[in-house]
């Protein structure tokens, strides 16, 4: 066979694959990702989809079918008809600060996006209706702020103050430690002293507060408390002047 008919062969053998090949549909596709007030939220497309869910997992890591691994998925959304015509959608449900990744899974219309070939009865799908999975989109979470305030109660007749750290919001534990100076020794020299507490946060919507009960007996008259984070880099939350005595 000449090289020439080798090509016309090859060419032909091409034409009819594609010939036979049903057509496929493409992919939804997500267009933007965010999130308020840690509600996710995604922008999306896809065209003649009868259903499309969201998923939000911790890792991006994907099971053979194309799915999230089920113990990542932190959250997953069904969309309504009208959010799935408009593109836009929020989450009901707010997550934990961090990182993310989003994924959709579209089903398409089988009504109007499906139809079979007379002759071979194969299936085909519309090439402009959304089905399958989408790409996989990061999606960052930013931790809110953090507000720290402090309140003291003191008892000058027994020599007790009791020092109240409140966080609002906070909900993850915070190490933390409660630091002053005391004359110490003969020639009354300031020494720093510390006690270590734990403020434990549970809700990024709720505040977490942690009492101390501490001894002032041989504080000066005017001693500043100063409460900071403890670890490898702490870090000052805030400071209050007290008259102890």
């Amino acid at each position: 066979m000449t090289r020439a008919a080798v090509v016309l062969c090859f060419a032909v053998l091409v034409t009819l694959v594609a010939a036979v090949t049903p057509a496929l549909a493409v992919p939804p596709t997500i267009t933007a990702v965010g999130q308020e007030d840690r509600h996710p939220a995604v922008a999306l497309a896809a065209p003649r989809a009868d259903s499309v869910t969201v998923y939000v997992a911790s890792q991006p890591d994907r099971a053979t079918d194309g799915s999230f691994l089920r113990e990542n998925v932190v959250e997953t959304g069904f969309l309504t008809d009208s959010e799935i015509q408009s593109g836009q959608w929020l989450d009901g449900s707010q997550i934990d600060p961090g990182s993310y990744f989003v994924m959709l899974r579209a089903d398409l219309d089988s009504t109007s996006c499906v139809s079979y070939d007379p002759n071979t009865y194969d299936r085909i799908e519309d090439p402009s209706c959304a089905d399958g999975f989408s790409a996989v989109v990061p999606l960052t979470v930013p931790t809110p702020k953090t507000k720290y305030t402090a309140k003291a109660t003191l008892l000058e007749s027994i020599g007790i103050a009791y020092l109240t750290l409140t966080a609002d919001p906070l909900g993850v534990k915070v190490p933390y430690q409660l630091c002053w100076k005391q004359p110490t020794g003969k020639k009354k020299k300031l020494t720093k002293k510390c006690a270590k507490a734990t403020l434990s946060g549970y809700s990024w919507n709720a505040d977490a507060s942690d009492l101390l009960r501490i001894s002032t007996k041989g504080m000066t008259r005017r001693t500043t408390f100063t409460w900071s984070t403890r670890g490898a880099t702490p870090k000052v939350l805030l400071s209050k002047t007290l008259t102890v005595r």
